[in-house]
């Protein structure tokens, strides 16, 4: 009689330890899963399409960018002034301008850097150019029209630019009149 009663009650503990554990899986001797050992690959930082590598390779896209927008172009630090001159002299297609440039305040020598667009739209090469004390005169080649230059000067102590766009008329003025010829 005893044993009875042993059989149901270790059949319903038996039941209730089994409802209470997971399913067991099920074991295969096919190849192991790769991707449980493989571990998941890091995220990259995120690298930028394009960086500056220094203050002047910034100062020589932001003359460029200066000649792309029509917006006027901020210093950051350096008062830049810039006058064209007269046209000196005009031959094949091409006149010479004088531009002299003062930098206000430079505390050492300075890097220009600039860049022309003519009258269709064309860019040149950006140019480089020392100025050792902030005032200096340059001869620029521009084509006979109406050019738009685009100039950035970088204070080499200070690290700091300025930038000034402006547009520069490259033909020569007609002569008054006719020559005369005799004297009467």
């Amino acid at each position: 009689m005893r044993l009875g009663l042993l059989i149901p009650a270790a059949t319903l503990v038996a039941s209730i330890a089994v409802a209470g554990t997971p399913p067991a899986r099920e074991v295969t001797t096919s190849a192991p899963d790769v991707s449980a050992r493989v571990d998941a690959p890091r995220p990259r930082p995120v690298k930028r399409a394009f960086t500056i590598k220094s203050l002047g390779a910034e100062v020589d896209a932001r003359v460029l960018a200066n000649l792309l927008v029509d917006v006027i172009p901020r210093n950051n630090g350096v008062m830049l002034s810039a006058s064209a001159g007269e046209v000196s002299r005009c031959e094949n297609g091409t006149c010479h301008v004088a531009l002299t440039i003062k930098v206000s305040e430079a505390t050492g020598p300075v890097a220009l850097t600039f860049a022309v667009a003519n009258a269709k739209g064309v860019l040149s090469d950006v140019q480089h150019a020392e100025c050792g004390t902030g005032a200096c005169t340059i001869d620029l080649i521009l084509e006979k029209g109406r050019n738009t230059l685009s100039l950035g000067a970088l204070d080499g102590v200070a690290q700091t630019s300025g930038f000034k766009l402006m547009t520069i008329n490259a033909s020569r003025p007609p002569m008054a009149g006719k020559p005369k010829t005799e004297w009467f």
